[in-house]
């Protein structure tokens, strides 16, 4: 009866097997001394349901490990007068197949979890230097949202960035964790295309053409709009994970656990909340909460692609940039 104790503390048995330990526990208290003992033993193995990233290379391990018992176990039968394995030997090696199969799913989920983040990160980095590359030969400005019409929606910079040949391959504009990628081949529009087609697809494509991520929108000073100009800022965000068109206004492209972040001096963060270490800005609203252009210039918002920058047309002055 103790073999199968295991068995019940792990609900692995035939409902009539439950039955009968049931039956026998009420009545038997030393097997329910048995049974906490085994369940205490059990426990770590729900102590930490919080999601962390596993050893290097766990996974392969635990396919080797698994392997190398499959052919221990497929080895010749034991001779006749050989001693079999006891009922408790397998109901041990059940329940040490059962934790590691309990361990090992976890770590390959996490494990592709954590390629795709990374994945991600390195698709913001060389969109990153393409947006340096750019503002470079834009007299330090990031490529300019219009604040109104047909350019104006926050993906024109993925469109300016494949246009001008700084961004040759246009799948880095797709986080590997995204919808998006199971979608297929993925085209940023070309601005004659944003001009000239019938303007029932305009909406359509604004929320296309920036991919998976969103954009910095400028920010709104003493009654004039201004562009994104490049200082190098450590917390600026320059751009994100697409946020979400309704609040919360957060990514989902990694399982809605965080986003990953592109700040002004090109380095990357994954960020599970949507400020960043040590800042008190939101990334996608700004400091009056709201989905639009900064109020200030160190306001960093970072809009999906549809996001215009203003709110409703307001008769401000526009700084072009060249």
């Amino acid at each position: 009866m103790r073999e199968d104790l295991i068995g019940y503390a792990l609900g692995a048995l035939e409902p009539e097997e439950h039955a009968l330990i049931e039956a026998r526990l009420t009545a038997d208290p030393a097997l329910r001394h048995d049974l906490q003992l085994i369940t205490r033993s059990l426990e770590p193995l729900s102590w930490d349901k919080q999601s962390y990233e596993p050893p290097a290379a766990l996974a392969h391990r635990t396919c080797e490990f698994v392997a190398t018992q499959s052919r221990v176990m497929m080895a010749p039968a034991p001779a006749a007068n050989s001693s079999q394995w006891r009922f408790a030997d397998v109901a041990i090696a059940a329940a040490l197949f059962l934790a590691a199969t309990m361990l090992f799913f976890p770590a390959l989920n996490q494990s592709r979890f954590a390629a795709r983040v990374l994945g991600c990160q390195n698709n913001l980095r060389e969109i990153g230097t393409a947006l340096t590359n750019y503002a470079d030969l834009h007299g330090g400005y990031f490529p300019n949202i219009a604040p109104e019409g047909r350019l104006g929606a926050a993906g024109v910079y993925a469109m300016r960035l494949v246009e001008g040949g700084y961004l040759p391959n246009a799948r880095v504009i797709v986080c590997p964790a995204s919808a998006l990628a199971d979608e297929g081949e993925f085209q940023v529009p070309t601005s004659h295309e944003l001009q000239t087609v019938p303007g029932e697809h305009v909406p359509h494509l604004h929320r296309k053409m920036g991919g998976s991520y969103g954009y910095n929108v400028g920010y709104v000073s003493n009654g004039r709009y201004y562009p994104t100009k490049n200082q190098n800022r450590v917390r600026f965000a320059l751009m994100a994970d697409a946020p979400t068109a309704k609040p919360p206004y957060r990514s989902q492209n990694h399982g809605n656990c965080g986003q990953n972040v592109l700040f002004e001096d090109l380095h990357v963060q994954y960020l599970t909340t949507c400020r960043a270490r040590g800042c008190t800005d939101d990334i996608y609203l700004n400091d009056k909460g709201e989905v639009a252009a900064g109020i200030h210039k160190d306001d960093a918002v970072v809009g999906a692609s549809h996001t215009r920058p203003l709110l409703i047309p307001v008769p401000v002055e526009i700084e072009t940039t060249p």
